[in-house]
């Protein structure tokens, strides 16, 4: 196997866990092969896998799209109009546009700094049907989050009751030697009730995962802030596509869970290491590729599968 090394550190996220569950291959690719894809000393493999890892689908940038939004919006204390909104929105889908279909080569050589879409690269081109779908999504979506719970906390009465603690940031905490990394939306505290408030902003479909994730960030809050019980975290959801939200307050035994989740999922992840002091993985031939072939259409690296 010639992949550059020496590789980072193990370390366990949401996102890890997620792609390790769809395919043992698409993760090898993601989290090896691609691994010093960047410098010119590597491998024809790392480099190519290094690009493929770059490539974002529609609803990725979409979903990121609009959390840079929430993000300008809650930094700067001060909301957009829905105009405002979809027009940032929309101009951040036209640029990916215009350099997946006009720039192919600069993306080539430069995929850090050049989008590609992951339709345009694997189909040539994006559906019309689905281009008329994300325009009608983008105004639903400015509507729903400008009168969400959360924005009503932070922009209307209760906004001088509250205290932000963060928003969209990386954090981590450790377990069993291990870090676990979580990306949180939003954090604040309610000062008249002292609790603090973790929000994740959904622009797609419900999730039986969603809980799961809230569950991380509750496992990474009580640890950062050594909070004494778990009555002093609401979690929520905001479900953006309609308008709804649901909150809960976790309890001990949910975080237990997790914690068993995690561990569970490190240690799968450590059977596919030769060398697990230095997370040096197994050959590639070791890594099974999923059957699922719903999965496959949406991996980044399918290509580089021998599969027809």
């Amino acid at each position: 196997m010639n992949v550059a090394q020496p590789f980072p550190e193990l370390s366990w996220s949401w996102t890890r866990n997620q792609t390790f569950l769809n395919c043992r291959r698409w993760y090898f690719h993601a989290y090896y092969s691609s691994w010093g894809g960047w410098r010119r000393e590597a491998s024809n493999l790392s480099r190519h896998a290094y690009r493929l890892k770059r490539l974002v689908t529609l609803d990725q940038l979409f979903g990121i799209s609009v959390h840079n939004q929430i993000h300008r919006m809650i930094d700067h204390s001060q909301k957009m109009t829905v105009e405002a909104f979809t027009a940032s929105v929309r101009k951040a889908l036209n640029r990916a546009f215009w350099d997946s279909k006009y720039k192919q080569e600069e993306w080539y050589e430069q995929p850090r700094d050049i989008n590609m879409l992951h339709e345009m690269y694997y189909d040539g081109e994006l559906p019309k049907q689905k281009i008329e779908e994300y325009r009608e999504r983008m105004a639903v979506i400015a509507n729903h989050l400008l009168s969400s719970q959360t924005f009503m906390d932070i922009f209307d009465g209760k906004g001088k009751r509250i205290k932000l603690i963060s928003s969209e940031r990386f954090r981590l905490f450790e377990m069993e030697g291990v870090k676990a990394w979580v990306v949180l939306d939003l954090v604040f505290q309610d000062l008249e009730s002292g609790k603090f408030v973790v929000v994740d902003f959904k622009t797609g479909k419900p999730s039986s995962s969603d809980k799961v994730q809230l569950l991380l960030y509750a496992l990474f809050l009580k640890e950062a802030f050594h909070l004494p019980g778990l009555d002093q975290i609401e979690l929520r959801n905001e479900y953006l596509a309609t308008g709804k939200h649901a909150s809960f307050t976790p309890r001990q035994t949910d975080l237990e869970y997790v914690q068993s989740l995690i561990q569970t999922s490190v240690k799968e992840m450590k059977a596919y290491l030769r060398v697990p002091e230095q997370n040096v993985p197994l050959d590639m031939e070791r890594f099974e590729q999923t059957k699922n072939r719903a999965i496959c259409r949406r991996c980044a690296f399918q290509e580089l599968c021998d599969r027809g």
